[in-house]
């Protein structure tokens, strides 16, 4: 009996085949057994990814943080050297300053009075009325110019300017800190007085231009002693 040598070796071959197949599967059956490999979905791995890039932003914020309570902590040692203080007066100073800027607590010193009104005077070629009016944005740049000038702090018809108050107008009406005034605004700001007066009579500042174009109604005085009450949040 002649054996077909051609017919063995595919069988062989098919063997070998099945054998190699057979052995991946299992290979993938015994490797998703591990306890220790884990599949997730493309979603899954893009929230992973998100979530470990903000992870690694808040360590260098933290890190950041860390080297600003250092310089701190030394800047705090060396005036505790240099002044004989205790650390507990220099962080009670730091917050009295704090909370002055902030409008959080009162302050008294000299600085300018500045009263503010409409224009009077008639309507030339090409204005409307709206041109005559005090604006909630003409009040916001006028106390621009008083900070770069260096003021200390500022109110408006007594209520205190806080670095984050609001301010809108409302026809001959404006709202500070969600109170709303009348006209004339009257506007006190503490600081060195000489740079507060310059800031409003200087030829090129704002207060200047809404006189001499529009015809608003801007007096500045000195005042050697103002009181600035500080910021009650009880409105």
């Amino acid at each position: 009996m002649k054996i077909n040598k051609s017919k063995i070796k595919t069988k062989q071959t098919l063997i070998l085949l099945i054998a190699f197949v057979l052995g991946i599967f299992i290979a993938i059956y015994l490797k998703s057994m591990d306890s220790n490999n884990v599949y997730i979905s493309l979603e899954e791995k893009r929230l992973l990814e998100s979530e470990i890039n903000n992870k690694k932003v808040e360590i260098s914020n933290l890190k950041k943080r860390k080297e600003e309570y250092e310089k701190s902590l030394k800047a705090y040692k060396e005036v505790i050297k240099n002044e004989n203080k205790s650390i507990e007066e220099l962080m009670n100073e730091e917050l009295d300053y704090l909370k002055v800027i902030s409008g959080y607590s009162s302050i008294v010193g000299s600085g300018v009075v500045i009263t503010i009104k409409d224009s009077e005077r008639e309507l030339s070629s090409g204005e409307t009325p709206n041109d005559l009016l005090v604006h909630d944005i003409d009040i916001l740049r006028i106390l621009n110019d008083l900070k770069k000038a260096g003021s200390k702090g500022i109110a408006i018809n007594g209520e205190r300017v806080l670095p984050t108050s609001e301010i809108k107008c409302s026809g001959a009406t404006i709202t500070v800190n969600k109170t709303t005034y009348g006209q004339p605004f009257i506007i006190e700001a503490i600081g060195d007085t000489e740079s507060l007066m310059a800031s409003i009579n200087a030829p090129q500042s704002y207060a200047s231009l809404l006189r001499s174009v529009y015809g608003i109604y801007i007096n500045i005085e000195e005042n050697e002693e103002i009181t600035l009450k500080f910021y009650e949040n009880n409105k």
